[in-house]
């Protein structure tokens, strides 16, 4: 089994510390979190005003859809862009079930929805490895 590394992109503390519990409990170790869409950016691409330097690129984002600062489709949008990020898989962790945030998400790739918060049962039937 390949060890994988995550991103979180989750501004909820309470989702934040659930969705790392399960992760956890399902073998997964390597996990970053970014608690707004801005700080998932940089954090992927860097900041050269700010003189950040990009992180290695994880395996797998889990990405809230509703963020502060940049919101999580504009995040899926700038990571397609970028030859660095346009491979990533993205999971969309998300409570919208609205139709149209669904559809956007299937057209930018989006590999599954997962719901909020977490569970073991559902990241379990991911096929993650």
């Amino acid at each position: 089994m390949k060890k994988l590394s995550v991103m979180l992109v989750e501004d909820n503390r309470d989702d934040n510390e659930l969705a790392i519990r399960v992760l956890k409990k399902i073998g997964l170790r390597d996990i970053t979190v970014a608690r707004d869409g801005l700080e998932a950016i940089n954090m992927l691409h860097g900041n050269i005003n700010s003189g950040v330097e990009p992180t290695s690129q994880p395996d797998i984002i889990l990405l809230d859809l509703r963020l502060p600062k940049i919101d999580g489709l504009d995040v899926l949008r700038r990571l397609l862009s970028d030859e660095r990020t346009k491979d990533i898989k993205v999971f969309a962790l998300t409570s919208s079930e609205d139709p149209r945030d669904i559809d956007v998400c299937n057209e930018l790739g989006v590999i599954a929805f997962l719901s909020k918060p977490l569970k073991v049962d559902v990241a379990l039937k991911l096929d993650l490895f």
